[in-house]
């Protein structure tokens, strides 16, 4: 490819930006693209290079210029590369030389916005690839930490590193992630979760990764063993594989006494159980299994439903649909009028509905219960899994009551029992149990106490 060629680009790029030099005998182009090129560094280094050193040659460039990342062009491939990523071409008899000159699009690194952090560092992931990288190995400078990249995407051409300790991860996870990312075949690649649908193709709802903005999480999971994979123009990275206790827990439990930890996961569990199991109880005891209530209870739920004209199935579902539509306004809307919308929605949706007699204040609690203790969950992948599993207990409880509930249990578990993360089992460590690892799932013991890798994960098991 020659100038008259690249000029050609110009007609549909009008961003990219050749410039000519006069010299005595020859002309001097520089090639770039102004919107991700950096001009103080073309102006600086290159430009001011140039003049002050009088150069003839692509040997004057590379003998009198500096510069870290200069690569020489040897294709028209090559060049095409080079532009696209942010380099800058320097054309001078019949030959190209590029030096990288990009320019920082990211709004540099800033704190978690999606994961509170209560103790710990407060840096964060963003869009930049490289900063990404950086915010890693600044954590663990070893040797055996392992950065295998790929270009994903014929038309994206997006960076994708996988991330892992040699000496400790497992050897025939990495293989198998490294032959999917190679035979990976898209165009585009928009972000992290285009990645994760490829690896794991299983139809579930419940998450087999966990995504993180937080670096130190990453790097306190390379040290379990586990896989990283960072995506370029992503500020979230995919740690894999993910077990179903997993998202009980936080990296901020790490950074806090054992025991407080430990009540806390408690109640992330608890909390568990009420979201999926509160309402479908009660749809089950009010409708079908009214015996096993105490008089008193029972008059009193009547009560409160006199004058409701829907059964207490259709009145359950409208407050459950209210409640996730307000979780999603919340989300969408900006973030200055987000809070304060959903709080009022809900204080004067729901006083209005118990007043016109739409809707029983018990009701009101029974479903604002449930979907407050959902979002104890960091993780939106799990929030919503927790959100259909609620509305099939539901379902089934209005059906054939208490027997509805177990039957929804079972299903549950026989789900999570039969899921794979990636080749490992979803449930572990507690089916198959291991007793070691009992000491960081539920009940999360001292610091010191654990100086023992992940069974399942790494067959280096020795004391860290």
């Amino acid at each position: 490819m020659n100038i008259d060629n690249l000029k050609k680009l110009q007609e549909y790029n009008p961003d990219l930006k050749i410039r000519k030099l006069k010299d005595d005998k020859d002309d001097i182009y520089i090639i770039y693209f102004e919107s991700i090129c950096s001009s103080d560094t073309i102006n600086d280094f290159i430009l001011k290079g140039i003049n002050e050193n009088k150069i003839k040659s692509i040997d004057d460039i590379k003998d009198k210029i500096p510069n870290g990342n200069l690569k020489e062009i040897n294709s028209k491939q090559d060049m095409i590369e080079s532009l696209y990523n942010a380099f800058t071409l320097i054309y001078i008899k019949g030959k190209f030389i590029s030096f990288e000159t990009k320019y920082q699009l990211d709004s540099g690194i800033n704190e978690a916005s999606n994961e509170k952090v209560i103790k710990g560092p407060k840096d964060a992931f963003t869009e930049n690839y490289e900063n990404n990288l950086g915010l890693i190995r600044k954590r663990i400078r070893s040797k055996n930490l392992k950065i295998n990249e790929h270009v994903i995407g014929t038309t994206s051409k997006t960076k994708v590193s996988l991330i892992y300790m040699d000496n400790i991860a497992n050897k025939q996870l990495v293989s198998k992630i490294e032959k999917k990312l190679k035979t990976m075949s898209m165009d585009y690649v928009a972000n992290s979760n285009y990645i994760t649908e490829n690896l794991n193709n299983s139809n579930t709802m419940l998450p087999t990764n966990l995504m993180t903005e937080r670096p130190d999480y990453v790097s306190f999971e390379l040290m379990e063993g586990r896989l990283a994979i960072v995506v370029e123009n992503t500020p979230q990275v995919i740690i894999i594989p993910a077990f179903f206790s997993d998202f009980i827990k936080t990296v901020d439990d790490y950074y806090q006494n054992s025991k407080n930890v430990s009540v806390t996961r408690i109640i992330r569990i608890l909390a568990l159980f009420i979201s999926i199991f509160t309402p479908a109880i009660y749809i089950a005891l009010t409708t079908f299994n009214q015996e096993t209530l105490p008089t008193s209870v029972l008059i009193n739920f009547s009560i409160q439903r006199g004058g409701v004209p829907f059964p207490s199935i259709v009145e359950a579902i409208i407050m459950w649909l209210t409640f996730e539509i307000l979780r999603e306004s919340d989300t969408r809307i900006p973030f200055v009028m987000g809070t304060s919308m959903s709080i009022v929605g809900a204080l004067v949706l729901g006083q209005a509905a118990v007043e016109a007699g739409l809707i029983s204040p018990i009701m009101i609690i029974i479903i604002a219960i449930s979907s407050v203790a959902s979002l104890l969950f960091n993780d939106n992948d799990m929030v919503n899994a927790i959100r259909i599993w609620k509305l099939i207990f539901l379902l089934l409880s209005a059906f054939v009551g208490l027997y509805g509930v177990f039957i929804a249990t079972l299903l549950f578990l026989m789900k999570l029992c039969s899921m794979q993360s990636y080749g490992f089992d979803y449930t572990a460590p507690i089916a198959p149990f291991n007793l070691k690892a009992q000491k960081n799932n539920v009940v999360l013991s001292k610091k010191y106490k654990l100086n023992k890798r992940n069974p399942f994960l790494t067959k280096n098991t020795n004391r860290r």
